[in-house]
C-alpha cells in the first residue's frame, strides 16, 4: 500500500508514466490544472509550495528506492517547479504558455546551478533542481510580463 501511495503521487497521478516526455507532460497536466480547473490558482499559493516542497523530497526519496536515482517516472519535482514558475503569476493562458516554455527551457538545459544542485542527494537533489529552474523561470516570466509587458 506504501509503494502504491508513494508512486501515485511521486510521478503526480501516474502522469510520470507517460512514454513519451513525462516531466513535460507532467507539467502540462499540472498547468491545465492551475488554468481550467475553478480554484486552480491555489496550485501556486506560497502556502502550497511550501507544504508541497518537504513532501516532494520525501516522495523523491521513496520513488527512487522504487524506481532508481532520479527515475523518469518521478515528477514530482516538476510539479514543484511549476508552482515556483507561477507563484503569484495572473492565471492565464498567454502567461500560461509562456511559463510553461521558460521553465521547462531551464528544466532541460539546466544552466548553473541548476545542473550541479541534481549532485546533491537522494530527493534534494531531484527537488533542488526544479525549485532553481521554476526561480529562473519566474524572474524572465517577472521581467518580460512586469518590465516590458509582453503579455
Amino acid at each position: 500500500m506504501r509503494r502504491f501511495i508513494v508512486t501515485l503521487f511521486g510521478s503526480f497521478f501516474y502522469a510520470g508514466f507517460f512514454s513519451f516526455a513525462p516531466a513535460t507532460f507532467a507539467s502540462f497536466v499540472w498547468l491545465l490544472c492551475y488554468l481550467f480547473i475553478p480554484g486552480g490558482r491555489v496550485l501556486a499559493h506560497p502556502v502550497a509550495l511550501i507544504v508541497l516542497v518537504p513532501i516532494a523530497i520525501y516522495l523523491s526519496w521513496e520513488m527512487e528506492r522504487y524506481h532508481g536515482k532520479d527515475a523518469h517516472v518521478i515528477v514530482i519535482d516538476e510539479v514543484v517547479g511549476m508552482q515556483v514558475t507561477f507563484l503569484g503569476v495572473e492565471p492565464t493562458l498567454a502567461a500560461g504558455i509562456l511559463g510553461f516554455l521558460l521553465f521547462r527551457i531551464f528544466d532541460i538545459v539546466k544552466p548553473f546551478p541548476v545542473g550541479r544542485s541534481q549532485g546533491l542527494k537522494g530527493g534534494f537533489g531531484v527537488v533542488t533542481d526544479d525549485l532553481i529552474a521554476g526561480a529562473y523561470a519566474r524572474l524572465v516570466l517577472f521581467v518580460l510580463t512586469g518590465v516590458f509587458h509582453v503579455i
